[in-house]
């Protein structure tokens, strides 16, 4: 199983591409990136099993490479130490595919080096510390000398072009103009900053020189080359434009990607497991998911889980509260407006949330409390998947799968005409009630604990658990507030805790005030109750499928009247 993704050595990346795993000082595998399946590096084998072949003194802890054989096929193994970890990273790589890939660079490589030796246009590299790395010989006869000649100076050094310092400085592009100093020539040139992996990496000048010698040396095609050239100016502008754009695109993704799935949610209860396994099977459908619970019930976390493990996981998860935006914004929120469409709103418009999750999802969160004039432009989208946005005329395809959540019973909106009833049935496709915690009190212990370690890090404490007196008050608690309020009460009791337990003292007075109290006998009956339906509704959903379906023979099984049985099914929601 693959467990959580460790933080790597400073410096090193893993994609999804490269087999890669994390060992410990013994060998033992403790991550892997097992979406790769080839070759399988399972989570908890000793990595000399899995790769036969391997010297695993020769690169725990160190920086090594060795080639190993994996099923038949020849590997690069490189290892990355992480002292602070104490673990060792290490990458596989197919050599075949290596040397594939080797090939294709030498054979691009040798193109570039075509286009950059045009006989007309001269470039320079400079890096970041000013050094010159690269010119084509065209530049170099601008001088008179051979490339080897200038390759390595300091452009300070060099009379290459006086605006070369501006733009290692600023990082910003020096536009087409006359220079003046480039071999003594005329020239017309330009400088564009050099970014490699997202990091400022030097600066590339591209010259043609006007001098008269040369125009008439080259003649006519020179000319014509030289006019051009502000137009071709204009079209690598649009090509540094569309580049910054994809680098927004991917961070846009990145801060709106799904970071929960079913193992985040806590709970051993019976509740929380059939809820687990419901979002399992509807994730991949591209059906609306109504959740429904109290606030506080973590509607949001389940919200991500559905998306993470959909198929649209690899696009946005856009999040909208309907509850949080006025109602004066909310449709230009949602669908976007066009320059010019009201007083206030930006050059060149705004793109809406529902453009931003295309291809991906969309939660509509407290979707109870949206107006009525916006239930209807909503239903619309869902109907006719585009949207319109404001002040525009043409209408926008859009591919969102919807999931929306609320602490109301829209069923009784409707009924009170504050709820449109078509749009609950386009959003109540597929409904997920999250139960209160005060329904599912086996689980608090494990909470507890999880929330716990999760306060150890944002606190900076090392708080290892609760005792039992602690422990039974939280349980006598109703908990109106859920989960929510339980995070609440955890994080001020280990404000004040000063040992490695939360105690009683530790806790809220609300909380303490329960110990000088006798058991709540009616509190206690309605525990044991829930206690009781639970284990009741787990056996009945364990002999229908072990019956497949059949009622008849269920209720056999359970030595009840199929009467009986029927109403047993619509008492737990099994009809």
């Amino acid at each position: 199983m693959k467990t959580e993704r460790p933080s790597l050595p400073q410096g090193l990346s893993v994609d999804n591409l490269t087999p890669a795993a994390v060992i410990n000082r013994n060998g033992i595998i403790e991550w892997s990136n097992s979406s790769v399946d080839v070759p399988c590096l399972p989570v908890g084998r000793n990595i000399s099993d899995v790769v036969p072949d391997l010297p695993t003194d020769d690169i725990l802890g160190a920086n090594a490479q060795v080639k190993v054989h994996i099923d038949g096929v020849e590997y690069l193994l490189t290892s990355y130490p992480d002292i602070d970890q104490q673990t060792t990273v290490v990458l596989l790589e197919n050599i075949d595919v290596l040397k594939a890939r080797l090939s294709f660079y030498i054979d691009h490589y040798e193109i570039l080096q075509g286009l950059l030796d045009s006989p007309y246009e001269g470039y320079a590299y400079v890096d970041e510390h000013g050094v010159i790395r690269y010119v084509n010989n065209t530049l170099a006869k601008y001088f008179n000398l051979s490339v080897d000649q200038i390759v390595g100076l300091n452009h300070k050094d060099f009379p290459l072009d006086e605006n070369l310092d501006q733009v290692l400085k600023t990082r910003e592009i020096k536009p087409l103009g006359v220079v003046t100093g480039v071999g003594n020539k005329r020239a017309i040139g330009s400088i564009r900053p050099v970014y490699r992996n997202g990091k400022f990496a030097g600066a590339l000048g591209r010259y043609f020189s006007i001098d008269i010698k040369d125009i008439t040396k080259f003649g006519g095609e020179y000319l014509n080359l030289v006019a051009s050239m502000e137009l071709r100016e204009i079209i690598a502008d649009i090509d540094a434009i569309m580049i910054q754009l994809h680098s927004y695109r991917e961070e846009f993704q990145r801060r709106h990607a799904a970071r929960f799935s079913v193992d985040n949610i806590v709970g051993k209860s019976f509740m929380m497991q059939d809820l687990k396994r419901k979002v399992l099977k509807i994730s991949k459908s591209p059906s609306s998911v109504l959740i429904t619970g109290e606030s506080g019930t973590g509607k949001e976390l389940f919200a991500q889980a559905i998306h993470f493990h959909s198929d649209r996981s690899s696009h946005p998860l856009v999040m909208v509260n309907c509850a949080a935006i006025p109602e004066s914004l909310l449709e230009s929120e949602l669908f976007g407006y066009v320059e010019g469409a009201f007083t206030g709103a930006r050059k060149g418009g705004k793109l809406g949330k529902f453009e931003l999750a295309n291809q991906g999802t969309i939660f509509l969160d407290e979707i109870g409390d949206m107006p009525l004039s916006m239930q209807a432009k909503l239903l619309r989208v869902l109907q006719d998947r585009q949207i319109e946005r404001v002040g525009g005329e043409r209408p926008v395809p859009v591919d969102v799968r919807v999931i929306s959540a609320t602490n109301k019973d829209l069923a009784t909106l409707v009924k009170e005409g504050s709820f449109r009833a078509d749009l609950y049935y386009r959003l109540n496709v597929v409904t997920l009630h999250i139960p209160p915690l005060r329904e599912r009190k086996e689980d608090l212990p494990d909470l507890v604990d999880y929330i716990i370690s999760v306060m150890n890090t944002k606190l900076r404490r090392n708080v290892i658990g609760i005792t039992e007196e602690a422990m039974d008050l939280l349980m006598r608690h109703n908990w109106p507030g859920n989960v929510r309020e339980l995070i609440n009460v955890l994080e001020a009791a280990m404000n004040f805790c000063g040992g490695a337990l939360i105690d009683v003292k530790d806790l809220p007075s609300f909380l303490q005030s329960y110990k000088d109290e006798p058991a709540d006998i009616d509190k206690d009956a309605t525990y044991l109750q829930a206690r009781i339906d639970n284990a009741e509704k787990k056996e009945l959903v364990a002999v229908l499928e072990q019956c497949h379906g059949n009622r008849k023979a269920a209720a056999e099984v359970l030595g009840v009247s199929k009467a009986t049985l029927w109403r047993l099914m619509k008492k737990h929601g099994l009809l």
